[in-house]
């Protein structure tokens, strides 16, 4: 039932009544109406007091009320018989008032157990120590330990060594009262070592008097915020990567253009002087024609990486004889250097594969055009195949400047050029990265072995097929490079 105001119910809110108004509504009917009104407000009154409670209630009133009637009949006849009953009459209030503050006591107790077992947070008492005198089963299935294992257990024994320092530090201020709270977050070590990110929070107890008694505190498991921000941290780290990898390429890519075009417009307007020789335009014109080449190598680059990773690019696969890639493409690379011999190892009667004869010829040619840029003193290009393990296996071996460790795993994605060698490379760094997609739509693998200043050998494999190749090649050729 619902209490309303007096006020409320004889004149509305914010109009208290006055006594012509009493005297108005004071018939049977305004009587009935607040009695039932009272008796309202100690029913629920009572709906709200446990058996208990009323129990003790009811016996210190009775107790209460017969005391003083008997104390008054006590003074008024001068009977020590009614003293004592008078005296009893009290202790039975005492043991009623007792019977009640133990209740409520009771009750006190039986919310903060449950508050305390059933809280998401973990929660614990500390005591001056550092250690647990009571944690719920949240602290410790945060802690990978078992509940009953808590009481008795340091708070350090969590934490790393180096953190434990600050956080004793810490619960001493709080303990000398210089702070009211202390929180933190910190890298804990569970009983089963994993570890585990926990924002504490900590506050202290103290008595009447002001004395320190115990330490309450509280845990939440931060890690998932944790990784969130390392995360945001590498994706961060990662775009200004691609930001600097980006500026750097388009630098490099308009430093080629005005290169190629430079050479282009100064040799054109030397030939159109009209003063030179025939051998002497010749020779120009081939110079032209190398620049625009050149140029067009540059866009193909860029067109072709950017369709693969797109998956634009569709390979025209068909039964194919790597040993003849490897070998057509010594030939065509013995022309283009003085300083380097360009051998081949090819492995006789190798199974067929199933390929994009131009896509797999452009990844042996970039192959050994680095091989021949990275080996700057010259020296021998060893072109091999074999069979390993159901694939065809084809290496290209220098003895350049090497690539250091820490460099390789980086050497097959996009802009990505060692530029540490002794002579000026020139590269737009997306040669290896479209050999790598190439390889991979052939269902095959490439990787690099290398050392700095010890040469490198670059490894793909392609998935043989059961045919073997009819005619078989030589194990070994030597193609001598042209003067």
């Amino acid at each position: 039932m619902e209490l309303v105001p007096w006020g409320h119910v004889c004149h509305g809110p914010g109009h208290p009544p006055n006594s012509q108004t009493i005297q108005r509504q004071g018939g049977p009917k305004a009587k009935a109406n607040r009695i039932h009104r009272w008796l309202g407000r100690l029913l629920a009154w009572f709906a709200d007091v446990r058996w208990r409670d009323g129990l003790a209630i009811a016996f210190t009133a009775g107790a209460v009320a017969g005391s003083v009637a008997v104390v008054a009949k006590a003074v008024s006849e001068d009977s020590n018989t009614l003293v004592i009953l008078a005296a009893l009459a009290a202790l039975l209030t005492v043991a009623g008032q007792f019977a009640i503050r133990r209740e409520m006591v009771q009750r006190q107790a039986e919310s903060r157990k449950y508050w305390f077992s059933s809280s998401p947070r973990g929660l614990a008492e500390v005591d001056s120590e550092l250690q647990f005198m009571e944690g719920n089963s949240r602290l410790a299935s945060l802690l990978a330990v078992k509940e009953a294992e808590l009481p008795g257990t340091r708070l350090t024994a969590f934490f790393d060594d180096h953190e434990v320092a600050e956080i004793v530090f810490e619960f001493k201020r709080l303990i000398d009262g210089t702070v009211g709270t202390i929180e933190s977050d910190d890298l804990a070590i569970r009983s089963d070592s994993t570890r585990i990110w926990l924002h504490w929070r900590a506050t202290a107890v103290r008595r009447r008097n002001g004395s320190f008694e115990h330490f309450v505190m509280t845990f939440e498991d931060s890690t998932q915020k944790h990784l969130a921000e390392e995360a945001a941290h590498a994706n961060l780290a990662e775009l200004e990567k691609l930001d600097h990898m980006k500026t750097e390429f388009t630098s490099m890519v308009s430093h080629e253009f005005r290169t190629a075009l430079t050479g282009i417009q100064g040799m054109s307007e030397l030939i159109n002087g009209g003063a030179m020789s025939p051998a002497e335009v010749h020779e120009y014109s081939g110079y032209i024609f190398q620049e625009a080449e050149r140029v067009n190598r540059l866009i193909t680059d860029m067109l072709d990486l950017d369709r693969l990773e797109a998956g634009k690019m569709k390979l025209q696969v068909s039964p194919m004889d790597l040993n003849a890639v490897v070998e057509g493409v010594a030939v065509r690379s013995s022309v283009v250097t003085s300083r380097h011999t360009i051998r081949t190892k090819l492995e006789a009667n190798l199974p067929m594969v199933m390929g994009d004869m131009d896509r797999l010829v452009q990844v042996v040619t970039n192959l050994v055009s680095n091989a021949i840029k990275y080996s700057p003193a010259g020296g021998e290009i060893l072109l091999s195949t074999r069979l390993v393990n159901g694939s065809v296996d084809v290496s290209i071996r220098d003895h350049g400047v090497g690539i250091p460790a820490d460099f390789v795993d980086r050497l097959f994605g996009r802009f990505e050029r060692y530029e540490k060698s002794p002579s000026k490379v020139i590269g737009t760094g997306l040669g290896l990265a479209i050999a790598r997609q190439i390889i991979e739509m052939h269902s095959g693998k490439i990787w690099v072995e290398s050392a700095e200043g010890s040469g490198s050998v670059f490894h793909f494999t392609i998935p043989a097929v059961a045919t073997p190749v009819p005619e078989a090649k030589k194990p070994v050729s030597q193609l001598s490079a042209v003067a």
